[in-house]
């Protein structure tokens, strides 16, 4: 089987090209960076073109793995050489759009939206992969595409488009939020001066607010700015956060102490959940 990689340059289409390569596929990959592309293909042993037009011919599966700000750019350009026997699928971190976006230009062939809950340097066992499908044919390939993402390990979720992207806004665009902030107070603070003599609790936060700075501004500034709740979210974690100073300014210990344990329950309980 063949599938074709748009955005097979970059970190997540790189990711999923040795993925699929590894389970079997035949992998041909295209891009803006067309020398990235290159390079790819010589590290992974799959096959680059130049045009993201090309890459769709003969192919069984197209993934599209851009930027949701150019989700609609790709489309018009490879939807008048799509099949109706092939499938389209897009991994971007939003769905509502990505999704009309396909369903308007793929007028022949079924589409598919998906989210891999996960970055290519966190990949590992036992993690989330959202599937979104909208109608019965839709929800048949969902089905088929989810028991091979079983086997390779993941656990797959099936929701509707705006239900994930009202998850997005709570536990993705939240996430990078107080990456972000942490970051910021960091370098306000000149913790640097620290980092030789922190604790374990401190190196393990590092290591999370690394990985957020390290990723696309251009996709996390689309994911803050464009994402339903996520403006909610962030409002929330901000009272939050003047709620626990405002005990600490007070030196109010009994309530610090009770709120904290409250919330020791509450997290052990939705962990729990996880599993």
């Amino acid at each position: 089987m063949k599938i074709a990689i748009i955005g097979g340059a970059g970190q997540m289409g790189e990711w999923f090209s040795g993925f699929f390569k590894k389970a079997g596929y035949d992998v041909v990959i295209s891009g803006r960076r067309y020398r990235k592309c290159l390079e790819v293909s010589k590290k992974l042993g799959v096959r680059a073109v130049r045009k993201n037009t090309e890459a769709v011919e003969g192919a069984d599966i197209i993934m599209v793995s851009v930027l949701p700000q150019y989700m609609e750019d790709v489309l018009k350009e490879i939807a008048p050489h799509i099949r109706e026997n092939q499938k389209v699928i897009d991994i971007a971190s939003v769905k509502a759009v990505p999704v009309r976006l396909m369903h308007t230009y793929v007028n022949n062939a079924l589409v598919l939206g998906t989210h891999p809950m996960f970055g290519p340097s966190a990949m590992k066992e036992n993690q989330n992969f959202i599937l979104t499908p909208t109608n019965a044919k839709e929800r048949r390939y969902a089905s088929e595409l989810g028991k091979f993402l079983k086997k390779q390990g993941f656990k797959v979720r099936i929701m509707s488009p705006d239900d994930h992207d009202s998850m997005i806004g709570d536990v993705l665009s939240l996430t990078h939020f107080i990456g972000l902030v942490t970051a910021d107070t960091w370098k306000r603070l000149g913790v640097d001066k620290h980092m030789k003599t922190s604790s374990t609790s401190f190196r393990f936060l590092s290591d999370f607010v690394k990985s957020v700075v390290d990723s696309n501004p251009g996709l996390y500034s689309y994911l803050q700015m464009e994402v339903r709740d996520a403006e909610k979210a962030e409002r929330i974690f901000i009272e939050s956060a003047n709620k626990w100073a405002d005990l600490v300014k007070n030196k109010n210990r009994k309530e610090f102490s009770t709120s904290m344990t409250k919330l020791s329950r509450y997290v052990n309980e939705i962990q729990s959940n996880w599993k």
